[in-house]
């Protein structure tokens, strides 16, 4: 099995556990080929790495699915593979069947039926890297809105990154890449089984928001008992180089944050100090409330919780009596 295979094993499952579920080809729309699950577009079909129906649907809009794009490059996604990208997510939402009786039909304004049944849903296209995305990328994938996944700071990374190794997928000091040790033989049905282990037990500890500002988190539970969200929520961090924290009641959870708003946010830092106080803004304008998606006994959940405004305003006291 090659790496970029076995990272969609893992994206896909991951998601899984926190609510989304698979999509079934029907033959025609949606088909299996050689290269995989393939959809179709209105200028092509394209292979779909990781096919998704959301937990919940968003009221009042149109049926919505994420069709996610798995990248195992040796190095960061760059600019080039965005623009693609965006031309998937253009060409699989334009979709729709004109042909010569769609266009005879049309001549009868008094028509009461459709010509082709389907059902039309708008997908939305996310990113999933092995090993993280430029500054460009990120830019190019923010106006766009097209999500970015990455968990290399995250703590189960590693897990996941020996997993592929011991499997005889060679890591390099870059990452991932393609490539197997002679000497080990592993089936790709066992390597398929035990990254479906490894991802349940992650995604145990998982869930999923989405800010008032759009950004997309993985968020991992690293203290308390099981998964769940009070009303509101504190947000820590210490460094560039380190996860985020999310507190909401007696659990704690960690996320990573992609680094163009890190550096957006600390390029008008002149200290350490005026780094937190930033931070402590951005946390307001960003992080003011956030919509979270979980399982809870098997079942979706969905919820919406908002940021200690009192821990804030603390943070700002303290700030203000250092200056004085």
């Amino acid at each position: 099995m090659k790496p970029g295979k076995a990272f969609e094993i893992f994206v896909k499952r991951l998601l899984m556990c926190v609510g989304f579920s698979e999509v079934m080809s029907d033959g025609l729309y949606i088909y299996d080929a050689a290269p995989g699950q393939m959809i179709q577009g209105l200028g092509e079909a394209h292979n779909a790495d990781v096919l998704l129906e959301p937990p919940v649907q968003t009221p009042f809009c149109s049926l919505s699915r994420l069709l996610i794009e798995c990248k195992d490059y040796k190095t960061k996604v760059g600019l080039n593979t965005l623009r693609g990208v965006l031309g998937l997510k253009e060409d699989v939402n334009h979709f729709d069947i004109v042909d010569l009786n769609e266009l005879i039909q049309r001549r009868n304004t008094r028509r009461t039926d459709l010509t082709y049944k389907y059902t039309r849903y708008h997908y939305q296209v996310a990113v999933a890297a092995l090993n993280g995305f430029t500054v460009q990328a990120q830019k190019f994938a923010a106006t766009y809105r097209i999500p970015l996944i990455e968990f290399n700071k995250m703590p189960f990374w590693e897990t996941f990154l020996d997993l592929l190794g011991r499997c005889g997928m060679h890591i390099g000091v870059h990452g991932v890449y393609r490539g197997r040790y002679e000497e080990v033989f592993v089936s790709d049905e066992e390597i398929e089984q035990q990254i479906n282990e490894i991802a349940d037990e992650i995604g145990r500890s998982m869930a999923i928001a989405i800010t008032n500002s759009g950004q997309l988190l993985f968020l991992y539970k690293v203290e308390g008992e099981r998964v769940r969200f009070e009303d509101y929520f504190e947000l820590h961090w210490g460094n560039p180089k380190n996860v985020w924290q999310l507190s909401s009641g007696n659990t704690t959870y960690v996320f990573q944050l992609p680094e163009d708003i890190l550096k957006s946010w600390l390029s008008k830092s002149k200290d350490e100090l005026e780094m937190r106080r930033e931070a402590i803004n951005c946390k307001a304008a960003y992080f003011s409330n956030m919509v979270v998606y979980y399982t809870k006994n098997g079942l979706p959940t969905i919820k919406m919780i908002s940021i200690d405004k009192y821990q804030l305003d603390e943070a700002r006291r303290r700030f203000n009596m250092h200056d004085e």
